[in-house]
């Protein structure tokens, strides 16, 4: 249905939740229903030309509540009252008796400028403000030639800034009709916890408006991240497809797909976006403002951020220091407002009054009582109003007392001055308003009824009818409950009134009036309290209600979280952790440490990760808490920290972990932290030669009990694949990215745990010659975390692909990649990936004939390696000393080759795996072949071929049968030669046969592998 629907006289605004009636003059009347009777007028008007029954109008408008259906006569009287209509000649509701009502009047779909942006009456004309309404036409225009805009409008409170943009914002309607506007606000108290809280609200407008379904099309196709946090424009499919689709999602990710969505809805029509009152922002939407605004694609955007005055915010407000950037770069346009002069007070005075001239000593008065603030200058002109000092007769402000008398009246501070104007209300309406200030600057009627122990639809018609005098208060539009109720909501005309109420009242009474508000918030979004949960927050901490404050901290840590809100979560798990030290003696470890370990986990995935302090005062909870299985975690996940610094202090800690595990009580919790232990143990060399069988045992009884977890599956795929059990070890690991991800799609990128299992599954393709596949993982891999905008971990996982390269033997493409990467990565490549590219890089130079470059990137890794050791060391180091072996062989020196290549296997059999032991026991075949030991050679080549017995290496496998070819070549042992021959050629094809035919590397692999064959 139609956002703006025309009959007559009128419009409904169905987004705006009002109608719209033309004036003679030509403007526009905004007028307000109560939300009862504008559900009715909406279905009837929706229904124009039926005859709905009664029953019909109770199940579709108010299917969830029960109405008397008297009620809707009285709802019908209302809305007749407003639109002029007589019962018995109707224009626009017609009543059959007994059968049902139905409009008759013509209703069509309104085509004028979109609803959403219409929430606002037509502005009062403002003066003294040509210059910036000037500049924002100036940068409109811009901005509708493809040159985005972005201005900045600060002063101070009662400025007019928000007068400006709503004048702006009515020229810039007549002046490019084709305008899109969409407005968003911060909210003061929480809305700077809320993750691109202005934006989702200027997005949420786009999504409501005329234009709806073709912005949804545009977030489907290019922001699925911004999409998902409005599930009531998805079907529950589309939800869980979306679901899918996102998981994984970064802030980068976030961001990039944000402006590339604005890209494309400013790409034909301009785009206003206004985001008001930033003074109270929150980090991410600064930094999607920071991106938005330094986009050199173009787009007729035109972005105004409203906020105070820098001046009084702290140094380091991240909107201050974005300002101050884009000003130094020319990126954007500021204005900042100053007070009227006296002048521009007295055409103040001559707009309001245009049939006659104002007393001059009456602008004298006003400008110097209000300092020219226009606030104070339109609440300084209604108290006098009604202290009778002036009057307005015949269209001009006429005094009625002498001019002395008029300037003591006035009120010498604007805190002064409203007070006196709430004074003049009934206490009935100063009780009311008192109640809402503490709710908030936008507040629910409702609500506020029932923490004072009052009628709420009293209550609504009391703030109605103070919205209508736009006294203190205005209408924003209806708000529905989960439980489906329709109610108004209102706000405050400005932040100053609502400051003023609340700091009037007594400590102890606002105290217990957030108690009430919360505790109401509690009962009617029990189902939803994500939905509220920072303004629970905010209720509960003024109440001093520890332990809630401290739930929905968390809470909301969890909702920002969901949009990558990582800043903003980390800072209400900081404060939360901060007031659980005020709860009671035996709720406050259990607590501390349940808000330790998800601050800790969520520091681990931002870019810079948790210092150990914090998982020692985590493991330090948790073995005040006996969560032994909590203490083990903790201090294997500082080990975890360390293993990118220093294995040893990484192994130590191990040790830790294990004399803690030790006490644990229950053996299939201590079984679990075991093969934990024992896969980080691993990874920075610390391995045990009972590992694999102890952890095969381990893993059989966990399974039995149905203990199996994700994670463990992944560790445990870890071990197996350093066993050589590639196959099993690739099982493991999809079986635990089932079970993290849930039945989604494999997606390696929503943990540390998935990243892992990518790799494994990839180390297991490569081992097993399935080179196809290896490629197809890394490519989605790569994909998958690049539109995540993890694009350092997408960088090393190339590295994986120049490993490839290099087993095909295509070094150049080797080199190429590794370049490729490290220029991308820059000083962001971390220390193992750093040795990991240097002895690719140092292989591929030693086959290519660079034996300098070789032996300096070579000669580093070694060295490096033996001043400290770190995580993956040990898989580095297989083919670090391989390649060493291979650079002495290619520089003739076999003595030095035979003491490397003795190295190499001494390494090689101090581990588990098959295909390396029995490719160093190759390369010793040939280096002993190259000293003419050919009684040697025939001994290594035997413990190779017995290495390769009962296990699947074809990556050594054909590198053996070809050696062990060339070796029986040489003793004239002509069948077996040709037998293993034969036996390397077909393991060769079925590695080729296992790419692509188009694929490059295959006709590397061929070329290079069939001439290692024939030497």
């Amino acid at each position: 249905m139609a956002a703006m629907l025309e009959f007559l006289a009128f419009r409904l605004d169905t987004v705006g939740e009002c109608l719209w009636r033309h004036t003679d003059s030509g403007e526009e009347e905004r007028i307000r229903l109560q939300p009862r009777p504008f559900a009715l007028l909406r279905y009837l008007v929706e229904h124009a030309g039926q005859l709905v029954t009664e029953d019909e109008i109770l199940k579709a408008v108010w299917p969830k509540l029960y109405v008397q259906p008297e009620s809707i006569k009285t709802q019908l009287h209302q809305i007749r009252k407003v639109l002029g209509d007589d019962p018995k000649n109707p224009r626009y509701i017609e009543t059959v008796p007994r059968r049902g009502h139905q409009f008759i009047a013509p209703v069509r779909e309104w085509t004028g400028p979109d609803a959403a942006v219409r929430k606002r009456a037509a502005p009062r004309r403002i003066v003294g403000r040509e210059a910036e309404l000037s500049l924002l036409r100036d940068c409109l225009r811009s901005a509708s030639r493809g040159e985005r805009q972005v201005v900045f409008v600060a002063g101070e409170p009662g400025i007019g800034k928000t007068a400006l943009v709503d004048q702006f914002e009515h020229q810039a309607k007549i002046e490019v009709p084709t305008v899109r506007i969409a407005r968003g606000q911060c909210i003061e108290g929480y809305g700077g916890t809320e993750a691109y809280y202005p934006l989702l609200e200027a997005l949420g407008a786009l999504c409501a408006s005329s234009a709806a379904a073709s912005i949804v099309e545009i977030l489907v196709a290019h922001a699925p991240t911004w999409l998902v946090q409005f599930p009531a424009l998805l079907t529950e499919r589309h939800r869980q497809v979306l679901q899918r689709e996102i998981v994984g999602s970064t802030r980068e990710r976030m961001l990039r797909e944000i402006g590339a969505a604005f890209d494309v809805i400013a790409a034909r029509v301009p785009l206003l976006l206004v985001l008001e009152d930033l003074q109270w922002v929150d980090h991410s939407t600064v930094d999607a403002l920071a991106m938005l605004a330094r986009r050199r694609s173009m787009a007729r955007l035109m972005l105004i951020i409203v906020n105070r005055s820098m001046d009084p915010l702290p140094a380091d407000h991240p909107l201050k220091a974005l300002m101050q950037d884009l000003l130094v770069h020319r990126l954007c346009q500021r204005i900042e407002l100053k007070p009227l002069a006296e002048a521009q007070v007295a055409e103040y005075l001559r707009a309001d009054s245009p049939e006659g001239d104002s007393p001059k000593r009456l602008s004298e008065i006003v400008h110097r009582r209000s300092g020219g603030n226009p606030l104070f200058m339109g609440a300084t002109l209604d108290h006098l109003v009604q202290r009778g000092f002036i009057a307005k007769e015949r269209g001009s402000w006429q005094v009625k007392v002498p001019l002395e008398e008029v300037d003591l009246g006035v009120p010498e501070t604007l805190r002064q001055m409203i007070e006196i104007q709430i004074g003049q209300l009934s206490a009935e309406e100063q009780r009311a308003l008192e109640a809402a200030s503490v709710q908030g600057a936008a507040f629910s009627p409702g609500i506020c009824a029932a923490v004072i122990n009052e009628d709420a639809e009293k209550y609504e018609i009391l703030y109605d009818s103070m919205a209508h005098r736009r006294r203190i208060v205005c209408a924003a539009g209806t708000q529905t409950t989960p439980d489906g109720l329709v109610s108004a909501r209102c706000e405050f005309v400005h932040a100053l009134y609502r400051d003023v109420l609340y700091h009037r009242q007594p400590p102890l009474r606002r105290k217990q009036l957030h108690q009430r508000l919360g505790e109401r918030l509690e009962a009617v979004y029990s189902q939803q309290l994500s939905e509220v949960g920072s303004e629970l927050v905010y209720h509960f901490e003024e109440s001093a209600d520890w332990p809630r404050t401290v739930k929905y901290l968390r809470l909301a840590a969890d909702a920002v979280e969901r949009r990558c809100g990582h800043k903003e979560a980390i800072g209400l798990l900081e404060r939360a952790l901060q007031f659980a030290s005020k709860l009671p003696a035996e709720q406050r470890p259990l607590t501390e440490m349940e808000i330790l370990e998800k601050l800790a986990r969520i520091l681990y995935l931002t870019v810079d990760p948790p210092a150990p302090d914090l998982y020692e005062a985590l493991a330090a909870r948790a073995a005040q808490c006996n969560a032994i299985d909590v203490e083990v975690r903790a201090v294997v996940e500082m080990a975890r920290l360390w293993s990118w610094r220093d294995s040893r202090r990484a192994l130590e800690l191990l040790d830790r972990a294990e004399q803690i595990n030790a006490r644990q009580a229950d053996p299939l919790a201590r079984a679990n932290a075991r093969i934990m232990c024992m896969s980080w143990r691993l990874l920075n060399g610390g391995r045990h030669s009972t590992d694999a069988s102890e952890a095969r045992n381990l893993m059989s009884e966990l399974r039995e009990a149905g203990r199996v977890t994700g994670p463990l599956l992944i560790w445990y795929s870890r071990l197996q694949s350093v066993c050589s059990q590639y196959r099993d070890s690739q099982r493991c690991a999809l079986e635990g990215l089932a079970q993290l991800t849930q039945g989604s799609p494999v997606n390696p990128c929503a943990d540390m745990e998935e990243i892992t299992a990518a790799n494994l599954l990839i180390e297991g393709h490569l081992f097993l010659g399935e080179w196809g596949e290896a490629l197809r993982v890394i490519e989605a891999t790569v994909a998958e975390l690049t539109k995540n905008a993890k694009d350092t971990y997408a960088h090393n996982f190339r590295f994986r692909y120049a490993e490839l390269s290099v087993f095909a033997m295509d070094y150049e493409g080797g080199l190429a990649i590794c370049e490729s990467a490290d220029r991308a990565l820059g000083k962001a490549i971390i220390p193992p990936a750093h040795r990991f590219r240097l002895t690719l890089v140092g292989a591929a130079e030693v086959a290519l004939g660079l034996h300098e470059q070789a032996s300096e990137h070579l000669s580093q890794v070694r060295d490096e390696m033996n001043r400290r050791r770190l995580i993956y060391d040990d898989y580095c180091r297989f083919l670090l000393e391989s390649a060493l072996t291979e650079l002495w062989l290619a520089r003739g020196d076999f003595s030095q080759a035979s003491a490397q290549s003795q190295r190499f296997l001494e390494f090689a059999l101090g581990t588990e795996e098959r295909t390396w032991q029995a490719l160093a026991w190759d390369t010793n075949t040939r280096v002993a072949m190259a000293q003419g030991d050919f009684a040697r050679a025939a001994q290594c080549i035997g413990k190779a071929l017995t290495m390769m017995e009962g296990f699947e290496v074809p990556l050594a496998d054909w590198r053996v049968h070809a050696t062990a070819a060339v070796l029986d070549d040489r003793l004239g042992n002509v069948d077996s030669a040709k037998h293993y021959r034969e036996l390397s050629r077909a393991t060769i094809h079925r590695i080729a046969d296992s790419l692509r035919p188009e694929e490059p590397l295959r006709k590397s692999f061929l070329s290079a592998a069939q001439a290692a064959l024939d030497h």
